[in-house]
């Protein structure tokens, strides 16, 4: 059994003698904090996730390699005119010029998250979401949270528990591309997105956000954009001039109220604003870039490290188009023929989608609505990857009685300039696991010795 096994089954011991109180503790500690969605808590089970030391260095070497490779491969598609057209498919018609506002030095990508989940050998990627990834500070706020529960006081005392706070990582890395950028001052940082549409406040906002002024900023304004001004030199919100943007909202809202956005973007054209993450980092989560890893047929230049780490933790995967490929067992086929046959283990979504939408499951259809799929997404931009079979996780609920609920965990592990910060664990009764589809946030702790 390892550290994490053994903790996981100690707290659960430990909790039945406890439950009660603490599981009353989980639920006014987070209304009393603000950790709401829509009202409901975000956490609704009542153990964290426990990842032993060793398996957290393992982790970080895999996300480091992964990173690059990724990096590698979006160099490859955006070296030349023919194959961002064939690779990227409508992304640039849907992008648009939020592509090009900003300098092509900027950072692609300061705060990045892997989204995977636990299967056979570890950690399996799918994809990675690098337009405005947040959540690091409801998490860290979580962790304090069950920092307070008698469940944790006991197992922490024969078990070295430590929490993988994410936001002090999020605050340098968001400093560094500040000083790359070319910021030599402490700057005063936007919080800016459309906060009351989520079910958050601006306070709770700028709570999340606090370990930035630790990093270096001199100074919090959370605002949504409509309140922002520019007078062709300095962004304002309400009068105070704002230098550093932390956007927290997804690219596809800001291309949907495009209007409401200007002042930021006339910022960002004369370079008067660094924003992270630039509008181009969206690029990075192109889900056409985890096709390409696993294509022998295209050649990204991966060290050998990098194809290792591809072959042990990224899933089979290619651009939906009709031709021939190499199936997973290494013999050429037609492609459109071998999905029809295997949708059983195969998985389509589209390419610049977010918060699991448009994603089909395979083993969910019958052969005449699969192939209905595969025609829509041939007339679109899709990718196909192989089936992760998915185990699940038996967690406590958080829910009078700790009833014992089976739930689908995605360990995703958050990344700074490269570099893994931590985990933003979510769990779920069902397979697609998103917060915005009921699933529920799980801080991650780092079992010591």
């Amino acid at each position: 059994m390892t550290a994490d096994q053994l903790v996981t089954a100690l707290w659960d011991a430990q909790l039945a003698k406890t439950g009660a109180s603490d599981i009353d503790r989980l639920h006014d500690l987070q209304h009393e904090r603000g950790l709401l969605l829509k009202g409901r808590p975000l956490c609704s089970v009542a153990r964290p996730h426990f990842v032993s030391e060793s398996e957290l260095k393992r982790q970080a070497h895999v996300v480091h390699v992964l990173s690059s490779a990724l990096t590698k491969a979006r160099d490859h598609v955006v070296a030349d005119r023919e194959r961002e057209a064939e690779h990227l498919g409508r992304y640039y018609d849907w992008i648009g010029d939020l592509i090009a506002l900003e300098p092509a030095s900027t950072d692609h990508g300061a705060i990045t998250r892997l989204d995977g989940f636990r299967a056979g050998n570890g950690l399996n990627f799918i994809e990675m979401n690098a337009d405005a990834p947040g959540g690091a500070g409801h998490s860290d706020e979580l962790a304090k949270v069950f920092q307070t529960l008698d469940t944790f006081h006991a197992i922490n005392a024969s078990h070295a528990l430590e929490p993988l706070l994410l936001q002090p990582a999020v605050g340098r890395a968001i400093m560094e591309a500040w000083r790359d950028w070319g910021g030599t001052h402490a700057p005063t940082v936007g919080l800016i997105g459309w906060f009351e549409r989520i079910g958050l406040s601006n306070e709770a906002v700028e709570h999340d956000a606090h370990p930035l002024l630790e990093a270096g900023a001199a100074k919090l304004v959370t605002t949504v954009p409509e309140a922002l001004e520019f007078d062709g030199t300095r962004l304002r919100a309400d009068g105070v001039e704002i230098d550093l943007v932390y956007r927290l909202m997804l690219t596809r809202n800001v291309l949907a109220r495009r209007a409401s956005v200007e002042p930021l973007l006339a910022a960002l054209r004369e370079n008067a604003i660094c924003m992270i993450n630039p509008f181009r980092a969206e690029l990075m989560g192109h889900k056409a870039l985890f096709a390409l890893l696993t294509d022998p047929d295209i050649e990204l230049g991966l060290t050998a490290a990098e194809r290792a780490v591809v072959e042990d933790h990224v899933p089979w995967g290619r651009l939906l188009r009709e031709g021939t490929t190499t199936a997973p067992n290494g013999q050429r086929v037609d492609l459109i023929e071998y999905l029809l046959k295997n949708r059983e283990s195969l998985v389509l979504k589209p390419t610049h989608e977010a918060k699991g939408d448009g994603v089909e499951l395979g083993w969910h259809h019958d052969a005449a609505s699969w192939e209905a799929t595969i025609k829509t997404g041939l007339a679109t931009d899709y990718i196909v990857q192989h089936r992760v079979p998915m185990a699940t996780v038996r967690y406590p609920s958080s829910e009078p009685g700790l009833t014992n609920r089976d739930m689908y965990e995605d360990s995703d592990p958050l990344v700074a300039r490269g570099k893994l910060a931590g985990f933003l664990t979510r769990v779920s009764e069902t397979e697609i696991v998103n917060v915005s589809k009921q699933g529920s946030v799980v801080p991650s702790f780092m079992v010591k010795g």
